[in-house]
């Protein structure tokens, strides 16, 4: 194989049932890549798939995993100039995906790509947007998503991902790449679809969105959901795009779930994490108002 042009960077574990499709679709890619796989304890088979698939498999401890910790180590052992992260639970939409996310790069101010359909003011996407710091200001939780990105090697060094966070670390990484002056690209076709985040279960869901509440306050990118709050946004907070009766979204368990969460995670947060998004604004001349953490938004 000759010197990569980008390197993928995969977190497992246990992920038998779906990364043996996931490495399949890495390796029927139109550009090569280098495939580093990070596994945190994996027992159920998916260390023997990676190593039959990927050019380097890298354990690290369960107990000491942290997601931003494994893309460290994971982008560290890679050796291409442009890196990906690509869940174990995702596959690419096209055979195109890294050659497609490569071609943003011919812009020297790019740091990152992404998928993404609509801008943060809900406008659909034609071509390419480009992020900057005051799409934070507009939406914060809108933008940058490990389970399909990718990222300047260089920039990656320069601003490592945060391994002292349970969630988020790739909000809160591009936070700081925009604050630096750079852009992230995003198209809809860079899309790798992946399983619902329902689709775990209840105690899985609450377990997600309590550490994405819990990162959001902490970094100041949201105000604690209080019990009020909760009730309140239980009863009346509904997506636009949703055709199931108020009534049916109510009694629905799993929302019940996300919103105990997004509770349980504000009255865990601190505000002892730095630097925090009111301060990478106030750098840049930007403030926003700062509203409750609502998963389903």
């Amino acid at each position: 194989m000759s010197a990569p042009r980008i390197s993928v960077v995969v977190r497992a574990k246990d992920k038998v049932d779906t990364i043996g499709e996931t490495l399949a679709a890495l390796r029927r890619q139109t550009v090569e890549p280098e495939i580093v796989v990070v596994d945190s304890g994996s027992t159920d088979g998916t260390l023997e798939l990676a190593r039959q698939w990927a050019d380097r498999v890298i354990e690290i401890p369960s107990a000491s995993f942290a997601y931003g910790g494994a893309l460290n180590a994971g982008a560290a052992a890679a050796t291409a100039p442009v890196h990906a992260a690509l869940s174990a639970h995702c596959v690419p939409e096209s055979d195109t995906w890294l050659e497609d996310s490569l071609r943003r790069y011919e812009r020297e101010d790019v740091a990152a790509t992404n998928a993404a359909l609509v801008s943060p003011l809900g406008v659909p996407i034609e071509g390419t947007y480009l992020q900057t710091l005051e799409d934070v200001v507009v939406d914060p939780t809108w933008g940058f998503s490990n389970h399909a990105s990718t990222w300047r090697a260089d920039v990656w060094a320069a601003l490592p991902f945060r391994e002292d966070l349970g969630a988020c670390e790739d909000k809160e990484w591009s936070w700081r790449v925009l604050a630096a002056g750079r852009t992230i690209a995003y198209a809809p076709e860079l899309a790798a679809p992946m399983a619902h985040r329902r689709s775990a279960g209840l105690k899985a869901l609450h377990q997600r969105i309590t550490r994405e509440a819990e990162a959001m306050v902490s970094l100041g990118a949201a105000q604690p959901l209080t019990g009020v709050g909760a009730l309140h946004a239980w009863w009346s907070s509904f997506t636009p795009d949703s055709a199931k009766p108020r009534f049916v979204r109510r009694a629905s368990p799993y929302r019940v779930a996300e919103l105990a969460g997004a509770w349980r995670g504000s009255r865990q947060a601190t505000d002892a994490t730095t630097p925090r998004l009111p301060d990478l604004l106030a750098a840049g001349g930007h403030r926003r108002p700062v509203e409750p953490y609502l998963p389903w938004i």
